[in-house]
Parts: structure tokens; C-alpha cells; sequence
């Protein structure tokens, strides 16, 4: 899905269906007295409501299951909390967003037949619990 920081952001920009129009306007761009980076400008190309209501979306279709709740107290743990809401953010970061995703498509997708056995899944509780140690 993504290799670069660039792409990473272009990637959670398209998932969360971010709005161009809501973006910092050129005002904020001008207020600054050195030209800013393209990294920096990037930064500010973020629209945070579109990002809170898909994360609010998605964590209210899953916040009961308990393959999900697993996921989200492991990643959370990384932050040092046992906060699901902060775990859930954990795993839209760069490290976690692409097996995330593809794990949060196929419960969608399927929610029947989401299992322990779902490949990512496997792979990100992996992952999660091996740097929680």
C-alpha cells in the first residue's frame, strides 16, 4: 500500500475520505516567515473531522467484538494505556495502518467469518504482542 511517508499519508487520506476544501488555507501558509517544506506543507494538508468521524466509524462497528478489543488493548499498551480509543489510533500509524485496514475490510466484509485464523489479524496481534514485551 505505501513505502514512504508521502505515500502513507496519501493512503489514510483516501481511506478516511479526507476533503481537500478543509485543508489550512494559504493564510496559514503566509503566516509563516520562511517558505515552508513539502514535508511540513504535507503536515498540514490533514482534515481532522474527516479522520475523527471514520475513526468514530470504525470503532463503534467493532468495539465489541473481542478479536478487535484484543487488538486495540495491545496496541494501546504501546502508548502505555489501556485506553481501546488510543490503541485504535495506534493501529491507523504508519507501522500498523496497511495490515489494519486490510484486517478491518475483511471483518467488514465478512463479519462471520472473521476469526483468530484471519491472516492479518494473526499478523498484526503478532506484531503487537512482540514489542509489548
Amino acid at each position: 500500500m505505501y513505502s514512504t511517508t508521502e505515500e502513507y499519508r496519501q493512503v489514510l487520506r483516501q481511506i478516511v475520505q479526507m476533503d481537500p476544501t478543509k485543508y489550512y488555507s494559504d493564510a496559514v501558509f503566509n503566516a509563516f516567515e520562511t517558505p515552508l517544506d513539502e514535508e511540513t506543507l504535507d503536515e498540514f494538508h490533514y482534515d481532522d473531522h474527516a479522520m475523527s468521524t471514520y475513526l468514530d466509524k470504525v470503532y463503534q462497528t467493532t468495539h465489541t467484538h473481542p478479536l478487535f478489543q484484543r487488538m486495540y488493548m495491545s496496541a494501546a499498551a504501546l502508548m502505555l494505556s489501556t485506553n481501546p480509543e488510543i490503541g485504535l489510533a495506534v493501529l491507523f500509524s504508519y507501522d500498523y495502518l496497511a495490515p489494519f485496514y486490510l484486517c478491518y475490510q475483511s471483518y467488514f466484509l465478512d463479519p462471520s467469518a472473521f476469526s483468530e485464523n484471519n491472516q492479518f489479524y494473526h499478523s498484526i496481534i503478532e506484531r503487537l504482542e512482540k514489542r509489548n514485551r
